[in-house]
């Protein structure tokens, strides 16, 4: 890979927040037009998008809290995208979602336990040129003391 002499990106982004007593629910959408501009040593390279740079992300989150405990899930998605400068390795779209739950005990004592990537989702995260894919489902719990 080499570095681009100049490259545009351009885009919105938008969040938005509800609150309904207990629960908060949070969503956003990002939009990126990210392209080489400019590229001296190689000219076909101009016009193409930007490495692993999707056009559309997603998020939508949503918390719980009541009392001593705290819940939480994200869902995350992009759209597709490439893996190389030439755009011949498509990476692509995914979703994910992870969840979240931690119970205070005392004061100081927390436990808590996590899933990430719930459904095992197997997306491509690098295609140059072998696939390597997105880490399995992973769970974990523990303790904090603060």
């Amino acid at each position: 890979r080499r570095n681009a002499a100049e490259t545009r990106s351009s885009g919105a982004e938008i969040e938005a927040e509800r609150r309904f007593s207990r629960v908060t629910v949070t969503g956003g959408y990002l939009f990126a037009d990210s392209t080489i501009t400019e590229f001296p040593s190689d000219p076909t390279l101009v016009g193409r998008m930007v490495p692993q740079v999707p056009r559309h992300q997603f998020t939508l989150q949503a918390r719980y809290s009541r009392g001593r405990w705290l819940a939480s899930g994200q869902f995350r998605a992009s759209s597709s995208q490439f893996d190389d400068d030439l755009n011949q390795f498509r990476l692509e779209p995914y979703g994910q979602l992870d969840v979240f739950v931690l119970r205070s005990i005392g004061e100081r004592l927390r436990v808590f336990a996590a899933v990430e990537n719930v459904f095992n989702s197997r997306y491509s995260v690098g295609k140059t040129p072998i696939r390597t894919v997105s880490s399995p489902a992973l769970m974990r719990v523990g303790i904090r003391w603060n």
